[in-house]
């Protein structure tokens, strides 16, 4: 269960506060991921006992559901700010969750629902409907342009350091006439991508 769906009542820790424990969180999980993210990293980061942050969160979901909104609010007002069609505020969301090479697997494992992921949500919903897509249309639009640009921040991590597509593709296409052919036409770069792929999902398409 979320964090946001079922907080702690008990926050009676002077030392602590959730801010503190969701920065924390944030700073282990930017060293090491989401393998280093647990109560006990958390509480040495802190210098607290582990049995201290029992009082603010459960779990160790609850730690990445804090950490996972704490960095988007740092940068809310640059993904979010000036009333972004939707290719430019989400290639701006793309270049944040590219910063944090964790936070996009968490989006796609679980419904961010902090008050900084739901006001990036706000904006994508009033994007889309500027865009003319129909109201019954933009809540499952959003769904799927989320998760084509998380998938493509994750994408993005995974290929650091490998062979640019410019240079060539890593095998052979001899037996791939089709796939060779897009290769050789391909506009590359990964914003690109993000920008031209969320404009094509996110026209209107209205009902005829």
């Amino acid at each position: 269960m979320s964090y946001w769906v079922s907080p702690s009542t008990q926050q009676r820790e002077r030392r602590l506060s959730v801010s503190r424990i969701a920065r924390a969180a944030a700073r282990v999980l930017d060293r090491g991921g989401e393998g280093a993210l647990s109560t006990r990293s958390v509480a040495d980061e802190l210098g607290v006992a582990p049995s201290s942050l029992y009082r603010h969160v459960r779990t160790k979901d609850h730690l990445l559901d804090l950490a996972l909104d704490e960095v988007l609010a740092r940068d809310l007002d640059r993904v979010t700010g000036g009333g972004l069609d939707a290719p430019h505020l989400l290639t701006r969301w793309f270049a944040h969750l590219t910063e944090h090479p964790w936070a996009a697997p968490a989006v796609l494992a679980r419904t961010p629902l902090g008050p900084a992921y739901l006001r990036l949500a706000d904006e994508l919903c009033r994007a889309l409907g500027d865009a003319g897509v129909p109201p019954r249309q933009v809540l499952a639009r959003s769904y799927s342009l989320t998760a084509l640009v998380a998938g493509l921040a994750i994408a993005h991590t995974h290929h650091r350091g490998a062979q640019r597509p410019e240079d060539g593709y890593p095998v052979d296409l001899g037996s791939a006439p089709h796939l060779a052919e897009a290769v050789a036409a391909a506009q590359v770069g990964w914003e690109r991508t993000v920008r031209d792929s969320v404009t094509r999902l996110a026209g209107a398409r209205r009902d005829r």
